[in-house]
């Protein structure tokens, strides 16, 4: 991007943790917030500037320095207020670059095609759809707590808590191309206690640890061998709750011929739902009904995944699920302070839209031929998929002399149709696709590496 401004419009916990990490990663930030004891809360914490106002409107946007910025982020709770603000920003004022948040599909395809014939860059950031595309990821790989897929689904990067009578217990992270000599499958992140560590290859893995393992698909089998996961179940998917996230997973489920139960408690939302699921049994009742539950047979049911609107009744039906016999609960708990807690709670993992949209966000705003990335749990953490670029700093030599800090790690390389685990004495080409996992505080660094 070449001008270092932004400009927010929103200081929830959205706009208030983008605009943070944006000003620790060198960007001028200016937070427009109309709700003034938020400005006053911001104001205490952060080091931006702050303008109070509605930013939906011309007059504010032009009065907080919209003219100068190269992008706008619109991150209120309001669909509505931040299509206005997106178009104001790419039709009104030119922005550059400009990131909308948005939960409506109908919003994000009115606002993408808006941009399409404009000088400018138009994205959404749709929360409901970065959480139906996590949760179907997990779905595919039994006993992790987190999971995303990679260039173009053939690289999975999934967390696991090591246990004692894991293979990988005790094992140095260089031991793992041992059994993986020939494939992109590594030990990429791991968190031990509240610490978190990008490892490097003399790092040894505990029991206890949350790791993280870049894998290529096929060695997927194996790497849960290995884990010590348990079997994935044969059973049903139940659903808790017909709202939109929870409509659009069990639509995405019935796609892969999944047999999938739905609950849900209003008697118009279910009749609404089985109107549009063709293959769904959707049960009218309360998720957090033991006796509903032990009727439909929770203890067969592969994974308990809850998505109502209520986060509480999430949490505490999830609990019950698991403690019920489901082979795996997956809660939909928008407290970020809540997912590292995953695993001590007796959740096997929690989902937070919030999160999925402060990652996919960061993602947007970076440059440098970023193509996807996310956040891993406690966002300490991330990890990219870059395309390199013709004389950026990463192509100017082999790996160990091109002075990649601690912290950093190239966790997989794509060149042509192979897949491959590159080594020290490799050199990047432009075109290769890079997996990189990086300490999130050294993102402006590593942006050094990536743009020409």
């Amino acid at each position: 991007m070449e001008r270092n401004e932004v400009l927010i419009v929103g200081g929830g916990l959205v706009g208030q943790t983008l605009a943070n990490r944006l000003s620790r990663d060198g960007y001028d930030v200016t937070l427009v917030e109309k709700n003034p004891d938020r400005v006053r809360e911001v104001g205490e914490t952060l080091d931006i500037h702050i303008f109070e106002g509605n930013g939906a409107t011309a007059p504010v946007l032009r009065n907080a320095g919209i003219e100068n910025v190269g992008l706008v982020v619109a991150a209120t709770e309001s669909d509505a207020s931040n299509v206005v603000v997106g178009f104001l920003a790419s039709h009104v004022f030119n922005t550059p670059r400009v990131v909308v948040r948005v939960h409506d599909a109908g919003h994000e395809e009115g606002f993408t095609k808006a941009c399409q014939d404009r000088p400018v860059e138009g994205v959404c950031v749709n929360p409901d759809t970065a959480s139906v595309e996590r949760i179907a990821s997990l779905l595919e790989v039994p006993g992790a707590v987190d999971v995303m897929r990679f260039v173009e689904g053939n690289v999975f990067v999934a967390g696991f808590r090591i246990s004692e009578a894991s293979d990988f217990a005790g094992l140095q992270v260089s031991d793992m191309k041992l059994l993986f000599a020939s494939t992109p499958t590594l030990a990429v992140a791991i968190q031990r206690g509240t610490d978190w560590i990008v490892p490097g290859g003399t790092e040894q893995i505990h029991a206890g640890d949350l790791v993280y393992f870049a894998i290529a698909r096929h060695e997927l089998a194996d790497v849960l061998a290995l884990v010590g996961a348990p079997p994935e179940r044969q059973g049903r998917i139940m659903v808790a709750g017909a709202t939109s996230i929870g409509l659009a997973l069990a639509k995405r489920l019935e796609e892969r011929d999944e047999r999938v139960v739905m609950i849900e408690e209003d008697s118009a939302a279910a009749q609404a739902a089985a109107s549009q699921l063709d293959h769904v049994l959707v049960i009218e009742g309360r998720p957090t009904d033991q006796s509903l539950l032990e009727d439909e047979e929770i203890e067969q049911v592969s994974a308990f995944v809850a998505l109502t609107d209520d986060h509480e009744s999430n949490l505490v039906s999830g609990l019950l699920a698991r403690r019920l016999g489901a082979g795996r609960s997956i809660v939909l708990v928008d407290n970020p302070a809540m997912v590292s807690m995953v695993g001590d709670i007796g959740i096997d993992a929690i989902i937070s839209p919030r999160l999925l949209t402060i990652s996919e966000t960061i993602q947007h705003i970076r440059g440098g031929g970023v193509r996807s990335g996310a956040a891993l749990l406690g966002e300490e953490v991330e990890i990219i998929e870059v395309d390199a670029a013709k004389d950026c700093r990463l192509t100017s030599a082999p790996l160990m002399d091109v002075g990649l800090p601690r912290g950093v790690l190239i966790a997989a390389l794509q060149r042509g149709d192979k897949l491959l685990l590159p080594k020290g004495g490799d050199q990047v080409i432009a075109g290769d696709r890079l997996l990189i996992v990086s300490m999130n505080q050294l993102s402006s660094k590593l942006n050094e590496f990536l743009e020409p």
